[in-house]
């Protein structure tokens, strides 16, 4: 069974958190939900309210969306904050604290993976009034296409905004294992730690980032 960052008891307050944030940030305060998202990541809150610190986990989602503003330098106008449950921005966050949750994965790593605000709020229909385990499945479902469509050394390099000769150069690694590396012709898992140092560094990015990963598929609990 998968460990998970912190007990299910804390879930809900997770979830209710992250939907209130969003949904005051956009449709009280007329921020862009994909921009303000980028925020909360920049922030640094977002890792502290994926691991439940309880500092952050006991604010109101009002509250931590002023702090994200005031964090990244651009603070909220202060607005009536009229929370509204239903709403596809309220839906998200709801579900991005659960996916974070159940796949242990902080909303950055997510991100990194492809999955962020703005894609899940684009499934608000039909999903929203369906299980979340649904949505769930939709997500692993993406994250494996997104590791099988590009090699994550690939796509640090690409994020970079680096050749793979510039990266050959800057890393000291042959221009030629660096492109057997992205064909999957050699694997990282396997190079040495000098190696994988090396290029994370260069990247700026986490050794994990670059290694090749597979999606462990986990059942889902019993829905109550």
């Amino acid at each position: 069974m998968m460990t998970r960052a912190y007990p299910d008891y804390y879930l809900d307050d997770a979830q209710r958190e992250v939907g209130a944030m969003l949904d005051y940030a956009v449709n009280g305060c007329g921020e862009d939900l994909a921009e303000f998202y980028a925020r909360f990541l920049a922030s640094g809150l977002a890792w502290h309210v994926s691991q439940a610190s309880p500092k952050y986990l006991g604010m109101s989602g009002t509250e931590l969306a002023m702090l994200v503003a005031e964090r990244t330098g651009a603070p909220l106008p202060e607005k009536e904050p009229l929370i509204f449950p239903g709403s596809p921005e309220y839906w998200t966050g709801w579900i991005l604290a659960y996916v974070s949750w159940y796949l242990n994965m902080d909303f950055e790593t997510l991100q990194r993976r492809g999955i962020g605000a703005e894609r899940i709020c684009q499934v608000f229909h039909p999903l929203h009034e369906a299980d979340v385990t649904k949505t769930v499945d939709l997500v692993q479902r993406w994250l494996e296409e997104n590791a099988a469509d590009e090699n994550p050394l690939k796509q640090q390099r690409k994020m970079a905004g680096l050749t793979q000769q510039e990266l050959a150069d800057m890393t000291g690694i042959p221009l030629r294992v660096v492109r057997s590396y992205e064909q999957g012709q050699r694997s990282l898992s396997n190079a040495n730690a000098a190696t994988v140092l090396r290029l994370s560094q260069v990247l700026a990015c986490r050794a994990e980032d670059i290694l090749s990963y597979s999606l462990e598929l986990q059942p889902h609990p019993p829905i109550p």
